[in-house]
C-alpha cells in the first residue's frame, strides 16, 4: 500500500492529469462492478397505468398517491419474488408453473388460429377417419358377487338353463346396454373384457373376477365398430383441426430453436 501511494505521488509530480485518469478509472470500475451485479426492476408508465386501471376496476375509483405507492410497492415485491423463484429454479421444478409457461409460449407462437371453413373441416374428417370411428359395443347382463360364491358351478348351470340367480347389489345395475369396450374395460378391467369378447353371444360364463368383485355374465348383443357421421362429431373435428394447426406452427418454431442448442440425450 505504501509503495502504491509513493508511486502515485511520484506519478502526480510528473503528470497530474494521468493520475486523475487512473483514479477516475478505478472509481468507474468499482461503480460498474457494484451496479452490474444488480438487476434493474423497471416500473414504466405503462405498467403504472395498468396497475391504476386494475385498481379502479376493483375499487370503483382512481388510486390516490398513497394507494398508487402501495400498488407500485406490491408490483416490485412480486417481481422480486418472481426473480427469486427463477433464481432458485422453481420454474423448472414446479410442474404446474413450468406447464403454464410452456402453454403461454405456445400461444404466443401460434396465436389464435383462424376459424376453419366447412371444406377444411370435412377434409380433415376424411383424412383422419380412424379418429372418428365408434368402438365396438356390447350389451351385457351380469350377476354380481362381492366374494366368489362357493356353489359357482350350480349357479352357472342354473343361468344357462334359463333360471335366475340372486346376487349382490351393483351400483350400475345388472343390465348394461350398449356399452363401448373402453367403458366395460374401465369398469371391470382388461381380463374381464377380454373374456367377454371371446364368449359366444347369449352364453353365460363365470364366475369372472373383475376389479369390482365376481360376476356371471353374458353378452346379449354386439355392435361393430362404425364411422361416426360428420354432423355428430363436427365440434370435435373443429377442435382437432385447430389443435393440429397450432401444433404445426409450434413445431416449426421448435425446430428453429433447436439450432441454438446442443441437445445431448444420455444413453
Amino acid at each position: 500500500m505504501r509503495r502504491l501511494t509513493a508511486s502515485l505521488r511520484a506519478l502526480a509530480a510528473r503528470d497530474p492529469f494521468l493520475v486523475f485518469l487512473v483514479v477516475a478509472g478505478a472509481i468507474f470500475a468499482l461503480y460498474w462492478a457494484v451496479t452490474a451485479s444488480r438487476e434493474t426492476i423497471d416500473v414504466p408508465l405503462s405498467v403504472q397505468k395498468s396497475l391504476s386501471d386494475d385498481y379502479e376496476m376493483m375499487a370503483g375509483k382512481r388510486p390516490d398517491a398513497q394507494a398508487k405507492a402501495k400498488l407500485i410497492h406490491d408490483y416490485v415485491a412480486d417481481e422480486l419474488l418472481f426473480r427469486e423463484a427463477v433464481e432458485r429454479g422453481m420454474h423448472m421444478t414446479d410442474k404446474t408453473t413450468k406447464q403454464r409457461l410452456i402453454d403461454r409460449v405456445r400461444f404466443m407462437i401460434a396465436g389464435a388460429p383462424a376459424e376453419p371453413s366447412e371444406d377444411q373441416l370435412m377434409g380433415y374428417y376424411a383424412a383422419h377417419r380412424d379418429l372418428y370411428r365408434a368402438e365396438p359395443r356390447m350389451s351385457l347382463d351380469h350377476v354380481f358377487f362381492e366374494r366368489k360364491p362357493a356353489d359357482a358351478p350350480a349357479m352357472l348351470a342354473t343361468l344357462r338353463a334359463g333360471g335366475t340367480v340372486k346376487g349382490d347389489d351393483f351400483w350400475m345395475g345388472h343390465d348394461l346396454p350398449n356399452y363401448g369396450e373402453s367403458m366395460v374395460r374401465g369398469m371391470f378391467g382388461q381380463p374381464f373384457t377380454d373374456a367377454l369378447k371371446k364368449v359366444p353371444t347369449g352364453q353365460w360364463i363365470g364366475p369372472l373376477q373383475s376389479t369390482r368383485g365376481w360376476h356371471f355374465a353374458r353378452v346379449r348383443d354386439r355392435g361393430p365398430s362404425a364411422m361416426l357421421p360428420y354432423t355428430d362429431v363436427r365440434d370435435q373435428v373443429s377442435q382437432d383441426y385447430l389443435a393440429a394447426e397450432t401444433g404445426a406452427l409450434v413445431e416449426k418454431e421448435v425446430r428453429k430453436l433447436e439450432g441454438a442448442y446442443r441437445i445431448e440425450v444420455e444413453q
